[in-house]
């Protein structure tokens, strides 16, 4: 158990990382767009996966709001796109830094009740939900990012790792 709550810490850590191209502007590709919220997805699926509580129910709800959510938190951003390099950026938001961290907090939460305090869980499921939903929101607003938003935006000639010009 200790390993896959060590495993769900470090990918979360590692989602929280990467996402720092949303704070700082930077067009980036596909791929790394998408390496946060697969990481982010990953940690859930273990905390899920090594939750004590089996509530499926819970977790179902808890990812469908998350994605709810999630695919209306992708129609308020405002990307940029070049559409020849298939880069993306998008204005400054803190949203999907937030969640990101958020699931940090419940992975850490998992790893130190569970294993440095030997805290018995009461076996409601509640970590796991948080942290699916936490990650379902992060895969909706990814969605509508990528399929909806990032298609209708203007074109701007840009460079992977390119901070956005201000006019």
């Amino acid at each position: 158990m200790f390993a896959s709550h060590l495993a769900a810490v470090l990918l979360s850590a590692f989602a929280l990382w990467s996402m720092r191209h949303e704070i700082s502007e930077r067009a980036t590709t596909r791929f790394f767009w998408a390496l946060p919220v697969l990481s982010a997805a990953a940690a859930a699926a273990i905390l899920l996966v090594v939750s004590p509580g089996r509530r499926p129910e819970l977790w179902i709800v808890a990812i469908g709001l998350g994605f709810a959510a999630g695919l209306g938190a992708g129609l308020a951003l405002t990307p940029i796109k070049d559409f020849a390099r298939k880069l993306v950026l998008i204005h400054r938001t803190w949203d999907g830094v937030a969640v990101t961290l958020g699931l940090l907090v419940v992975a850490l939460t998992r790893l130190v009740t569970t294993d440095f305090m030997g805290r018995q869980s009461h076996g409601f499921g509640v970590l796991g939900g948080v942290g699916a939903f936490l990650a379902a929101y992060l895969v909706g607003r990814l969605t509508t990012l990528q399929l909806y938003s990032a298609p209708k935006s203007i074109h701007l000639d840009m460079v992977e790792g390119e901070r956005r010009r201000r006019n």
